[in-house]
């Protein structure tokens, strides 16, 4: 019987980045993905926070009716996962979580949040502009939202060490060997915070979901979910 898979996209993503993987996965899961509050065709009026995210994730488990299942998030997915994970471990099965961004301070935030502002990025990448566009119903709005997201986990909203502790699911922490937003040593210290976790490292690979090699985090997810 196949297990239940969840894939959650990162800041700035959308479900529809999932479905290059979507097909290798379903010969072994019965595979979901959604669109968190105000991304991809998921409108919404709401302040972004972590918790808004993982609220999501419990309402889609409990509408579609399924039972502890498999999570794997992306970046800013792999958050969600974990912040609901501390709260009601129970509806979630193992974790598995990829390049997710683990350290939050003030100046952490204003580093990563100078380099999101929709008018510079229109007229200097338009490429990745046009990128967005294709993903949101409005990116600018949900770029701005997630400067204040960030803003809000530097100036205290982000958890903390001690909470990782009280993760229970088995958890797969990972980072690509070439991330230039994720360090190394941030995710190793929530590794060893978690009680039950498992590092592990995708070779030649960048941040950027789009640019990771299919067939390596497809085959990473069957070993570790499956």
């Amino acid at each position: 019987m196949k297990k239940d898979l969840i894939l959650l996209h990162g800041a700035l993503g959308a479900a529809k980045e999932f479905e290059r993987f979507v097909l290798d996965l379903s010969e072994h899961f019965n595979v979901y993905s959604f669109d968190f509050s105000g991304h991809g065709n998921n409108d919404s009026t709401e302040k972004f926070s972590m918790s808004l995210f993982a609220e999501n994730l419990k309402d889609f488990i409990i509408a579609n009716e399924l039972d502890r299942p498999q999570i794997f998030g992306y970046s800013m997915g792999g958050y969600v996962a974990y912040t609901l994970a501390i709260k009601e471990p129970d509806l979630l099965g193992d974790i598995m979580s990829l390049g997710t961004k683990l350290k939050w301070d003030v100046l952490t935030a204003k580093a990563e949040t100078k380099k999101l502002n929709p008018q510079i990025i229109e007229e200097k990448v338009p490429k990745f502009a046009q990128y967005l566009d294709s993903l949101h119903l409005d990116w600018k709005q949900n770029m701005l939202k997630t400067v204040d997201l960030m803003i809000d986990l530097g100036n205290g909203a982000a958890l903390e060490l001690s909470d990782f502790s009280k993760v229970q699911n088995k958890c797969f922490i990972g980072l690509g060997d070439h991330d230039e937003m994720v360090s190394c040593r941030e995710t190793n210290e929530v590794h060893d915070a978690l009680p039950n976790s498992h590092y592990y490292s995708l070779i030649n690979t960048r941040h950027p979901l789009n640019q990771i090699d299919k067939d390596l985090l497809v085959n990473q997810i069957i070993e570790f979910l499956g």
